[in-house]
Protein backbone atom coordinates (compact mmCIF):
# COMPACT_ATOMS: atom_id res chain seq x y z
CA UNK A 1 0.00 0.00 0.00
CA UNK A 2 2.85 2.59 0.70
CA UNK A 3 4.35 1.85 -2.39
CA UNK A 4 1.02 2.90 -4.24
CA UNK A 5 0.28 5.79 -2.00
CA UNK A 6 3.37 7.60 -2.76
CA UNK A 7 2.46 7.96 -6.14
CA UNK A 8 -1.06 9.40 -5.86
CA UNK A 9 -1.44 12.96 -6.39
CA UNK A 10 -1.89 15.48 -3.67
CA UNK A 11 -5.48 15.68 -3.68
CA UNK A 12 -5.97 11.83 -3.06
CA UNK A 13 -3.43 11.76 -0.75
CA UNK A 14 -5.15 14.77 1.32
CA UNK A 15 -8.41 12.62 1.00
CA UNK A 16 -6.92 9.60 2.03
CA UNK A 17 -5.02 12.04 5.09
CA UNK A 18 -8.32 13.25 6.57
CA UNK A 19 -9.75 9.40 6.75
CA UNK A 20 -6.28 9.23 9.13
CA UNK A 21 -4.64 6.65 6.41
CA UNK A 22 -0.61 6.25 7.90
CA UNK A 23 0.74 5.79 4.69
CA UNK A 24 -1.30 9.21 3.08
CA UNK A 25 0.04 10.80 6.15
CA UNK A 26 3.54 9.50 5.95
CA UNK A 27 3.82 10.51 2.41
CA UNK A 28 2.67 13.92 2.67
CA UNK A 29 5.24 14.39 5.42
CA UNK A 30 7.97 13.32 3.70
CA UNK A 31 7.02 15.07 0.35
CA UNK A 32 6.63 18.60 2.35
CA UNK A 33 9.39 18.37 5.47
CA UNK A 34 11.35 20.77 3.86
CA UNK A 35 8.99 23.40 4.32
CA UNK A 36 8.77 22.35 8.17
CA UNK A 37 12.03 22.72 8.30
CA UNK A 38 12.91 26.05 6.62
CA UNK A 39 10.38 27.88 8.20
CA UNK A 40 11.91 26.49 11.75
CA UNK A 41 15.39 27.95 10.57
CA UNK A 42 14.49 31.13 9.35
CA UNK A 43 13.12 31.80 13.67
CA UNK A 44 15.85 29.91 14.75
CA UNK A 45 17.94 33.55 16.10
CA UNK A 46 14.49 35.18 17.20
CA UNK A 47 13.40 32.05 19.62
CA UNK A 48 17.28 31.85 21.03
CA UNK A 49 17.08 35.72 21.93
CA UNK A 50 14.51 34.98 23.67
CA UNK A 51 15.36 31.74 25.25
CA UNK A 52 12.65 29.23 23.63
CA UNK A 53 13.14 25.59 23.33
CA UNK A 54 13.81 24.57 19.49
CA UNK A 55 11.67 21.45 20.34
CA UNK A 56 8.87 23.86 21.54
CA UNK A 57 9.35 25.87 18.13
CA UNK A 58 9.35 22.37 15.96
CA UNK A 59 6.28 21.51 17.95
CA UNK A 60 4.70 24.54 17.14
CA UNK A 61 5.65 24.11 13.43
CA UNK A 62 4.40 20.91 13.13
CA UNK A 63 0.92 21.48 14.59
CA UNK A 64 1.03 24.80 11.49
CA UNK A 65 1.94 22.10 8.93
CA UNK A 66 -1.31 19.70 10.64
CA UNK A 67 -3.49 22.60 10.23
CA UNK A 68 -2.66 23.16 6.67
CA UNK A 69 -3.26 19.65 5.81
CA UNK A 70 -6.42 19.75 7.45
CA UNK A 71 -7.93 22.84 6.47
CA UNK A 72 -6.62 22.96 2.67
CA UNK A 73 -8.83 22.82 -0.06
CA UNK A 74 -8.66 22.18 -3.72
CA UNK A 75 -10.53 24.76 -4.74
CA UNK A 76 -8.39 27.56 -3.64
CA UNK A 77 -6.34 29.88 -5.35
CA UNK A 78 -2.91 28.56 -3.85
CA UNK A 79 -0.87 25.71 -4.18
CA UNK A 80 -0.55 23.21 -1.49
CA UNK A 81 2.70 24.13 -0.48
CA UNK A 82 2.19 27.42 -0.27
CA UNK A 83 -0.23 26.96 2.24
CA UNK A 84 1.77 24.94 4.36
CA UNK A 85 4.33 27.61 4.28
CA UNK A 86 1.87 30.34 5.43
CA UNK A 87 -0.45 28.38 7.76
CA UNK A 88 3.24 27.07 9.50
CA UNK A 89 4.87 30.87 9.44
CA UNK A 90 1.58 32.34 11.02
CA UNK A 91 1.86 29.56 13.68
CA UNK A 92 5.43 30.35 14.71
CA UNK A 93 4.65 33.86 14.31
CA UNK A 94 1.73 33.63 17.05
CA UNK A 95 4.25 31.46 19.43
CA UNK A 96 6.84 34.07 19.10
CA UNK A 97 5.11 37.01 19.53
CA UNK A 98 3.24 35.30 22.49
CA UNK A 99 6.55 34.23 24.24
CA UNK A 100 8.01 38.02 23.56
CA UNK A 101 5.81 39.65 26.19
CA UNK A 102 6.93 40.80 29.42
CA UNK A 103 4.89 38.87 31.11
CA UNK A 104 6.16 35.62 29.97
CA UNK A 105 9.64 37.24 30.37
CA UNK A 106 9.24 38.10 33.94
CA UNK A 107 7.86 34.79 34.60
CA UNK A 108 10.83 33.35 33.07
CA UNK A 109 13.08 34.85 35.28
CA UNK A 110 11.34 34.55 38.44
CA UNK A 111 12.00 30.73 37.83
CA UNK A 112 15.78 31.09 37.13
CA UNK A 113 17.93 28.82 39.02
CA UNK A 114 20.34 31.82 38.34
CA UNK A 115 18.25 33.95 40.94
CA UNK A 116 19.86 35.40 43.83
CA UNK A 117 18.61 34.73 47.32
CA UNK A 118 20.73 35.36 49.29
CA UNK A 119 24.51 36.62 49.46
CA UNK A 120 26.66 34.12 47.70
CA UNK A 121 23.80 32.16 47.63
CA UNK A 122 21.12 31.29 44.18
CA UNK A 123 18.48 28.93 43.44
CA UNK A 124 20.35 26.11 42.39
CA UNK A 125 22.14 25.86 45.68
CA UNK A 126 19.10 25.08 47.10
CA UNK A 127 17.36 23.22 44.12
CA UNK A 128 20.42 20.66 43.94
CA UNK A 129 21.08 20.41 47.67
CA UNK A 130 18.44 17.93 49.62
CA UNK A 131 20.74 18.63 52.60
CA UNK A 132 20.15 22.01 53.04
CA UNK A 133 16.53 22.43 53.77
CA UNK A 134 14.59 19.29 55.09
CA UNK A 135 11.12 20.97 55.22
CA UNK A 136 11.15 22.69 52.17
CA UNK A 137 12.05 19.24 50.53
CA UNK A 138 9.17 17.85 52.09
CA UNK A 139 6.98 20.43 50.81
CA UNK A 140 8.63 19.59 47.69
CA UNK A 141 7.89 15.66 47.52
CA UNK A 142 4.37 16.62 48.63
CA UNK A 143 3.90 19.43 45.58
CA UNK A 144 5.20 16.82 43.42
CA UNK A 145 3.35 13.58 44.03
CA UNK A 146 -0.14 15.95 43.86
CA UNK A 147 1.53 17.26 40.35
CA UNK A 148 1.80 13.39 39.49
CA UNK A 149 -1.47 12.54 40.65
CA UNK A 150 -3.28 15.63 38.32
CA UNK A 151 -1.03 14.49 35.28
CA UNK A 152 -2.39 10.86 35.89
CA UNK A 153 -5.53 11.95 35.25
CA UNK A 154 -5.30 14.75 32.46
CA UNK A 155 -3.32 12.28 29.81
CA UNK A 156 -4.70 9.39 28.46
CA UNK A 157 -2.86 5.88 28.27
CA UNK A 158 -1.02 6.97 25.03
CA UNK A 159 -0.48 10.12 25.93
CA UNK A 160 1.10 8.78 29.02
CA UNK A 161 3.32 6.37 26.94
CA UNK A 162 4.87 9.63 25.19
CA UNK A 163 5.13 11.09 28.11
CA UNK A 164 7.15 8.66 30.05
CA UNK A 165 9.35 8.15 27.10
CA UNK A 166 10.03 11.81 26.75
CA UNK A 167 11.22 11.49 30.34
CA UNK A 168 13.74 8.99 29.48
CA UNK A 169 15.12 11.43 27.04
CA UNK A 170 13.89 9.54 24.56
CA UNK A 171 13.56 11.65 20.90
CA UNK A 172 10.41 12.21 18.92
CA UNK A 173 12.09 9.76 16.18
CA UNK A 174 12.86 7.81 18.94
CA UNK A 175 9.27 7.10 20.57
CA UNK A 176 7.59 6.87 16.63
CA UNK A 177 10.23 3.82 16.23
CA UNK A 178 8.82 2.00 19.54
CA UNK A 179 4.99 2.93 19.55
CA UNK A 180 5.34 1.91 15.52
CA UNK A 181 3.79 5.14 14.86
CA UNK A 182 4.55 8.03 12.22
CA UNK A 183 6.68 11.08 13.43
CA UNK A 184 4.17 13.51 12.77
CA UNK A 185 1.71 11.85 15.62
CA UNK A 186 4.62 12.15 17.99
CA UNK A 187 4.31 15.58 18.00
CA UNK A 188 1.24 15.81 17.74
CA UNK A 189 0.86 14.16 20.97
CA UNK A 190 3.53 16.27 22.27
CA UNK A 191 1.96 18.98 21.44
CA UNK A 192 -1.05 17.78 23.78
CA UNK A 193 0.64 16.76 26.51
CA UNK A 194 2.20 20.29 26.53
CA UNK A 195 -1.66 22.01 26.55
CA UNK A 196 -2.61 19.95 29.21
CA UNK A 197 0.71 20.15 31.55
CA UNK A 198 0.04 23.75 31.03
CA UNK A 199 -3.26 24.18 32.28
CA UNK A 200 -2.58 21.91 35.27
CA UNK A 201 0.89 23.68 36.10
Amino acid sequence: MALKTKKLPDSELLYLASEYNEDAINVLFEKYKYIVDITVNKYIRTAYSLNLDFDELYQEAMVGYSNAIRLYNDNKDIQLRTFISVCIERRLQNYIRNNSTNKMKKLKEAYSFDTEIGEDLILADIVGDNTRNPEYIKEQDESLKELKNKIDKVLSPSEHQVFDLLLNDFTNEDIAKILKTSVKNVYNVTYRIRTKLKDII
